[in-house]
């Protein structure tokens, strides 16, 4: 008999990783089993005032088909969890599901409620019982979880590599003058924008060859410290503004590291840290969340505490010159290729572990 899901949880828009790996884990579980989709996401461009009352309107909505669906005897309740106050929300989806007996997976992207205990994820914990079964990123969020709340919870491993498909080798033009160098996020300085520039900024003071790329949204203040660092480092650093679709690959493809100098506290498992080893960049990024289970002998972790720029520097400026460069990148692109069909595997076998 095939299995009923009803997926709640946040889409796009507006696309995060968290929206984004939402829909792509749905997408997933429904080409192989019958499922309901409950958006809960506030729409996009929603006043401030009015976002919570919206939201709080669509999860009322989502308890719908939880009742309706009840018929289905091989029924499941998949719920991306939310971080800080959106607990709230999870813990009522939680207590509706259950009161209709549905068995409830429960998917972690934040560490929020891990590195501080929350007295809403030990409701969410209680009131789930026996039928509350976790999905977490990696096995560094699993042991974390475990030691905030002292109990061993059923749970299984899902890579947000699932979602990142692999990518060919381009043909565009590489600079093999310059070891070009990139960061693609929301860039604020909690994603680690101020720490690039400083790192672009050092390279050329060091003379070491390096030409850099930003890329993504930026707000207003972030804006003009992105256009003085043009200003002043002229064509070694070039800003391209939000990209998405081709022109996000096109980026990845004339990179040959990926920088990501994050400083936010609930890192979890950054899709575009996936996305660059996809398309094969290297990738030095700070020790957050999951990411060291990210990365490998081809990349650059730096650890909490150290510094960033220095460390970073030197480790560019020792970056082996093609063409080893470019074996490198063969090898890194064929690693992830086995990366994400191990995470699509372990998809296609998450709603058998309760059996």
């Amino acid at each position: 008999m095939t299995r009923h899901i009803v997926a709640i949880g946040q889409l796009p828009p507006p696309l995060n990783g968290f929206s984004f790996a939402t829909k792509s884990m749905i997408a997933l579980l429904s080409e192989a089993m019958s499922v309901t989709v409950c958006n809960i996401a506030p729409a996009a461009g929603s006043p401030s005032l009015l976002r919570h009352p919206i939201k709080f309107s669509r999860v009322l909505r989502a308890c719908l088909p939880l009742f309706r669906d009840r018929k289905h005897h091989d029924r499941i309740c998949y719920l991306a969890c939310e971080g800080g106050l959106g607990l709230v929300y999870t813990l009522l989806l939680v207590l509706v599901a259950r009161l209709v007996a549905y068995s409830i997976y429960l998917h972690h992207h934040s560490f929020s409620y891990i590195d501080r205990p929350s007295l809403l994820m030990q409701a969410i914990l209680t009131l789930g019982g026996r039928q509350l079964q976790h999905i977490f990123l990696c096995d560094i969020m699993l042991e974390r979880f475990t030691e905030t709340y002292g109990r061993r919870v059923r749970s299984s491993l899902i890579s947000n590599a699932a979602y990142v498909t692999p990518q060919d080798e381009g043909d565009e033009p590489k600079d093999r003058a310059h070891l070009v160098i990139g960061m693609l996020s929301n860039l604020t300085t909690e994603k680690g924008l101020e720490t690039f520039l400083h790192l672009a900024r050092q390279a050329r003071s060091e003379n070491v060859p390096i030409r850099a790329i930003l890329a993504g949204p930026a707000g207003a203040s972030e804006r003009v410290a992105i256009d003085a660092a043009v200003a002043e480092l002229g064509d070694t650093l070039d800003y391209r503004g939000a990209l998405y679709d081709d022109a996000k690959a096109a980026f990845h493809r004339e990179l040959d590291v990926f920088v990501f100098p994050t400083a936010y506290d609930n890192e979890a498992q950054p899709l575009v840290i996936f996305e660059a080893k996809a398309a094969g960049n290297a990738v030095i990024s700070s020790d957050r969340g999951c990411v060291r289970k990210q990365l490998d002998e081809n990349d650059l972790l730096i650890h909490s505490g150290g510094e960033f720029v220095p460390t970073a520097l030197e480790w560019l400026a020792a970056m082996s010159p093609e063409p080893a460069l470019e074996a490198r990148r063969k090898a890194i692109r064929q690693a992830y290729r086995t990366r994400h069909a191990k995470a699509r595997a372990a998809i296609g076998t998450l709603l058998d572990f309760d059996e």
